[in-house]
């Protein structure tokens, strides 16, 4: 009985790593596309129509930056909730492993 306990703790260290893992890489590549593209548009529909566009290009950088950091909220959230699923589906295959 110990080593199946030990088992599923194995397994849900294993499913928390790679969840937190893939969760980081998903969450990173959303935070830089909203960013980029904010401050794309931004730029195309504030800056060329400024004669003095340098506070206008400082805002167009930062201002995109706090709705690219609005997915890091449920970051915590996101990844205990798929560490939670892989950690059961690996469980029910050690189970079924096991008889």
């Amino acid at each position: 009985m110990a080593d199946d306990l030990t088992g599923h703790e194995q397994a849900r260290e294993r499913a928390r790593a790679r969840a937190r893992h893939a969760v980081y890489e998903r969450m990173a590549l959303i935070s830089a596309l909203i960013w980029v593209l904010g401050t794309l548009a931004l730029f195309v529909f504030t800056v060329p129509f400024i004669d003095r566009p340098q506070p206008y290009m400082l805002r167009a950088i930062v201002v995109p930056i706090l709705p690219a950091a609005l997915p890091w909220i449920l970051y915590p959230w996101i990844s205990d909730g798929l560490a939670r699923r892989w950690a059961e589906q690996e469980n029910a295959a050690l189970e079924h492993r096991n008889g």
